[in-house]
């Protein structure tokens, strides 16, 4: 009798729907389609489809859903106010999630979600016609839950827009208050389609990665990506902009053991260099890409002598675009090398989501006995007298580091070392990052001085640099009125990452990278390649814990030899052809 009584038991779970097992903590989300749109507003084949299908995925993971299809502005303010009264009810734990699909617009980097009816003319039309973003937010913060999640599949070409000075294409990136996680359907700025299928691109394709079982949240958005681009040929980069600061799964099923999807995938037509050993995070695009990468063949697997790194770094696959390499002439302490601007075509490649740690290098060295500098440029008293010391190495900097603090006091020499090591154990085309790159990488589509704007005071945030906690081991120093806690480097990850999701592409260490130092910017290869390699003095990017404002801008260029250590520098590497 028991046994009957457990097996029917085990039947019952195994057949639940996922709504009834998928998560403890109270689920509501609000969703809206809107297709039939008239007048200015041509029709939408798919928001109405998308809605429905984001709906049933939703229920499935249990949360309890409220949608509405083909809504006037009246129904659409008076949905967004219950959803919130929904959430405030669901409680503090609750997670809030907003889809929205249909005609969307942004004026003066407002975004605009645009209901059925609107009758806009002009700019200030939409604050009487549309529903602002913020709206949404204002909703969710009222509410005081744990976790929110937007998405917007909103990024149609919109016609609205022309002629109107401060309109624009696409929408506007909107900041994550914490606890939030905000997604496009497409790069801000840029426009997606509403797909010719059922469906729009995106929403099929994470309705899919939604329904995944055991991947947390970014896995999800990025497995979206990865289908969004091979349906897309690479013309449509999803997009997000996270402040989670805990753990979320749609389905926390028991995670599949098949390896996780990569980029270069049989399914897509063209396909960026290889994925790194440890799996992708999210790309944040910058700009829409420009030329597709070409095939790269796969690498041939690693030799049974060559034992496989067990702490690879994370990789971030950056898309391929253009940029505008170096400084403007009249930015605030602008060095003559980092002009003139110089337009650079880049290629589609991985980067190190964070520096290389201590952790990291140990593995190396432990694994092939290479002894790195055995001088370091420090501060081993603590007395502000910085010297080369034959005291100071990787493992001694002077001050306390943990295995997640980057590594430095390593050369540039021990940097390619390092990733020489990885493509032996991977079987990758693993090396140190161009300089190009490496400002592409670092700028994420930015082009003022630095990521999050041009006040260096905001650093605090963003980066570990020379600050308050600083000065008082170093009181003459110069720094940032703001205090990051920390007085030397940090654990990688702890500040606010760029669009692309790399973490200190400013601050926490300067970072070594591939090829020769030029007098010029425009002595660079303009697309985006490493050049002359032969030579002693090489590009020293990015700005350290003891960097002062006019050094920490995403165009500074410095110098580093190649058998030159210091307790200020580091390395992060790359990955493809």
């Amino acid at each position: 009798m028991w046994r009957a009584l457990l097996a029917l038991l085990a039947v019952l779970v195994l057949t639940a729907p996922l709504a009834t097992r998928a998560a403890a903590e109270p689920r509501v989300a609000l969703v809206i389609g809107n297709s039939k749109y008239g007048g200015d507003l041509p029709k939408l084949a798919n928001p109405a489809n998308d809605a429905a299908l984001m709906a049933a995925t939703l229920k499935k993971l249990g949360f309890k859903v409220i949608i509405v299809q083909d809504a006037d502005l009246n129904q659409m303010k008076r949905t967004i106010q219950d959803f919130g009264s929904a959430l405030a009810n669901a409680g503090p734990t609750a997670v809030g999630l907003f889809f929205y699909a249909g005609h969307g617009l942004q004026i003066s980097g407002e975004n605009y979600l645009i209901p059925l009816k609107a009758n806009i003319q002009k700019a200030t039309d939409a604050d009487l016609e549309a529903v602002s973003a913020t709206l949404i937010l204002k909703q969710m913060e009222y509410a005081g839950n744990a976790l929110n999640i937007i998405i917007l599949d909103a990024c149609r070409n919109n016609p609205l827009s022309r002629g109107m000075r401060s309109a624009g294409g696409g929408l506007a990136k909107m900041d994550a208050p914490l606890g939030t996680f905000i997604a496009y359907s497409t790069a801000p700025g840029e426009t997606a389609t509403d797909g010719s299928g059922k469906n729009s691109p995106y929403t099929a394709a994470l309705t899919k990665a939604m329904l995944t079982p055991g991947i947390a949240i970014e896995e999800a958005f990025r497995d979206a990506r990865v289908d969004v681009l091979a349906a897309t040929e690479r013309q449509q980069v999803p997009w997000e902009s996270s402040s989670l600061t805990g753990a979320f799964t749609f389905n926390p099923g028991t995670k599949s053991t098949q390896a996780t999807t990569e980029l270069q995938t049989a399914s897509a037509a063209t396909t960026a260099p290889a994925a790194a050993a440890a799996p992708a995070e999210p790309v944040a695009a910058a700009a829409a890409p420009t030329t597709p990468a070409a095939h790269t063949p796969a690498p041939a697997a690693p030799t049974s002598k060559v034992k496989m790194c067990q702490d690879c770094p994370e990789m971030i696959t950056i898309p391929a675009g253009s940029f505008m390499m170096g400084s403007p002439s009249g930015e605030d302490g602008r060095q003559d090398n980092e002009g003139p601007q110089t337009k650079v075509n880049i290629r589609a490649f991985s980067i190190g989501k964070n520096l290389v740690t201590r952790a990291q290098f140990a593995e190396f060295v432990k694994a092939t006995g290479h002894k790195p500098a055995g001088r370091c440029y420090a501060d081993m008293k603590g007395t502000g007298k910085f010297e080369v010391s034959s005291a100071a190495n990787w493992m001694s900097t002077g001050f306390p580091q943990t295995d997640r603090d980057p590594v430095v006091c390593i050369s540039w020499n021990d940097a390619n070392a390092y990733a020489q090591w990885l493509g032996d154990a991977t079987g990758k085309p693993y090396r140190l990052p161009s300089e190009a790159e490496w400002e592409y990488a670092a700028r994420a589509g930015a082009t003022g001085s630095r990521t999050w704007g041009e006040d260096a005071d905001e650093a605090c945030a963003y980066a570990n640099a020379a600050d308050l906690s600083a000065k008082k081991k170093y009181s003459g120093w110069k720094v940032v009125d703001c205090d990051d806690g920390y007085s030397y480097t940090s654990p990688v990850g702890k500040f606010k990452p760029n669009q692309f999701g790399l973490y200190d592409t400013l601050g926490n260490a300067k970072q070594m990278v591939a090829g020769c130092i030029t007098d010029l910017i425009s002595e660079l290869p303009t697309d985006g390649s490493v050049g002359d390699e032969a030579c002693d003095a090489h590009p020293l990017r990015g700005s350290s814990w003891e960097s002062i404002p006019p050094v920490m801008r995403l165009a500074d260029r410095q110098v580093v030899s190649s058998n030159e250590a210091g307790i200020h520098m580091g390395f992060r590497v790359a990955l493809g052809e």
